[in-house]
């Protein structure tokens, strides 16, 4: 980034710093994690002609900024929240950063676009977005049930879910309460649809209503950012992802508890006459694309960027899937983390774009985050959400295989870009 293209004389660097703590801000509302963000802003000041040192994150923002000395800094601390994944927001966040460099826009100017780009809407209607919820549970109850009534309750259930979440949206003091009052709300529902003599499995049904809560990728990201020793972020970041764990549990054995209060007074409907034909076994390849396309919308992710992400989910699932039936589950879930990691580094090789834009889909398939909250019920209640349940050495061993094949592809083939 030439100096001489940047407007702000070389000894005003405030200007300049102030633009990186803009810029630093917006990537952790983007969800980007802290070593991708610092390792980022490092850059930008080096090629803004000054020196930075950050320490960021979920909870917190360090920057420290110097020219020549570096006893004689300017500091800037300021605490923030942590934040869900907008790739779109990434995406326009790059494109403005692209501008600068090739010297079309000024700070000044950037820091502007840069509070228009915070403040833009989303690149989905609302309508959209409870499409999406309402195909992620669908879908995923899809992939591991062929009860029908268990995918249409589910379905059923996100979007009502939907509904509650945004409309508790401009409640800030309901924001921490809403992974406690959606599994709430969704037991007690599929509880007493089950009471009507519809044949579900109520455990597994509020794990697929709810399963847009449940933090596997957070679990992940903070595993990755411990084992490359960024302790504070990622000890901060698996706290957060355990207690969301928690709440959306508690939220749902209450809602049932309640729902089974409430249900000894009512009468229970027999099921004769209510069953569905199971689905057949072709089900599987529509409920990736539906999880695919539905975790592209909730995430922000630009429309003509979601094809990319859906080839990346196709990737995940197809060669964990190869692999597990050839070399066992733990490869299979290896050579798929490793298989996405490649394409998407590759596809940000060739067309400069942010990695995490083509992996996200693909990865969100390969956590085990449901697992975990099915490994937590099952020790609480000492019932299987599903016949086999993974125990926890098992799921523990599955975050290592999908951490390590991750870590290899970037070493393998490293992206250009820190985002």
């Amino acid at each position: 980034m030439p100096q001489s293209r940047l407007n702000p004389a070389p000894d005003d660097y405030r200007s300049k710093a102030r633009f990186v703590v803009k810029l630093g801000i917006a990537l952790h509302e983007c969800g980007a994690t802290s070593q991708r963000v610092e390792r980022h802003l490092i850059n930008v000041t080096r090629q803004l002609g000054f020196h930075g040192s950050f320490l960021i994150s979920p909870t917190t923002f360090t920057c420290a900024f110097w020219q020549h000395d570096e006893l004689n800094q300017f500091i800037h601390v300021e605490r923030v929240q942590p934040a869900d994944h907008n790739l779109g927001l990434l995406w326009e966040i790059d494109r403005l950063m692209e501008r600068i460099t090739r010297g079309e826009l000024h700070l000044d100017a950037a820091i502007d676009e840069l509070h228009r780009l915070r403040s833009a809407p989303s690149n989905y209607s609302a309508t959209l977005h409870g499409i999406a919820w309402t195909l992620i549970g669908a879908s995923f109850a899809a992939l591991l049930s062929s009860n029908t009534w268990d995918i249409l309750v589910a379905a059923l259930l996100s979007g009502l879910i939907f509904l509650l979440a945004r409309r508790n949206a401009s409640h800030a003091r309901w924001g921490p309460v809403l992974p406690l009052l959606a599994p709430f709300f969704s037991g007690i529902l599929a509880s007493f649809i089950a009471r009507a003599g519809i044949p579900i499995n109520i455990p597994f049904v509020i794990l697929s209503s709810i399963v847009i809560f449940i933090p596997g990728l957070a679990l992940t990201v903070a595993m990755t950012e411990i084992s490359s020793r960024d302790l504070i972020s990622g000890t901060s970041r698996l706290v957060d992802a355990v207690m969301q764990l928690l709440k959306l549990f508690f939220g749902s054995i209450s809602g049932m508890a309640v729902a089974a209060a409430i249900a000894t007074h009512l009468p229970f409907l027999p099921t004769q006459g209510l069953d569905l034909p199971p689905l057949p076994d072709l089900k599987t390849w529509p409920a990736v694309v539906g999880l695919s396309l539905g975790i592209g919308v909730a995430f922000n992710i630009p429309t003509h960027k979601l094809a990319i992400g859906l080839i990346s989910a196709i990737i995940a699932f197809s060669i964990a899937g190869w692999g597990a039936s050839t070399f066992g589950m733990f490869a299979g879930i290896f050579l798929g983390a490793l298989a996405v990691g490649l394409y998407a580094n590759l596809f940000s090789r060739i067309t400069s774009c942010p990695s995490s834009i083509p992996m996200m889909q693909g990865i969100v398939l390969l956590v085990p985050g449901s697992r975990t909250y099915m490994i937590l019920s099952e020790w609480v209640s000492g019932n299987a959400i599903l016949p086999g349940t993974t125990s926890g050495h098992q799921a523990l061993m599955t975050f290592l295989c999908l951490l390590a094949g991750l870590i290899i592809s970037n070493a393998l083939l490293p992206t250009r870009k820190t985002l």
